[in-house]
């Protein structure tokens, strides 16, 4: 459902949203644009282990997850979030989803820098 001033949901919250990426300037931009797309709270974190602490207590409704934080690939955590059900995409700069494991060959790849749009685009 895609949220507009002139929709009766506008106002109301998508639900909380996670993001996984290791630039801290890009992770801010990230957790602005769904904050901005009524995603609320929206937790941004630039570690996978600190992403692993927040699915301990926490649900979420939404993820965007760098494909790859520092030197670690987040598809261990990314299996983890598809287990649990929880809707999430790729983010990365780097190739195509041909890089990834069979099991997410399926999934969304937003290309840095992405937009607003683009993640509105998507939902």
């Amino acid at each position: 459902m895609i949220i507009s001033p002139d929709d009766n949901t506008a106002g109301k919250s998508r639900g909380a949203a996670l993001v996984v990426e290791d630039n801290p300037i890009i992770a801010l931009d990230t957790k602005t644009m769904l904050e901005e797309l009524g995603f609320s709270p929206v937790t941004a974190v630039t570690r996978l282990a600190d992403g692993i602490e927040l699915l301990v207590d926490q649900i979420f409704c939404f993820a965007i997850l760098d494909l790859q934080t520092g030197d670690t690939s987040s598809q261990d955590f990314a299996a983890l979030l598809a287990r649990r059900g929880l809707r999430f995409v790729f983010a990365t700069g780097y190739g195509d989803a041909s890089a990834l494991p069979v099991e997410f060959q399926d999934r969304t790849i937003l290309r840095k820098p992405y937009t607003k749009a683009q993640i509105e685009k998507l939902l």
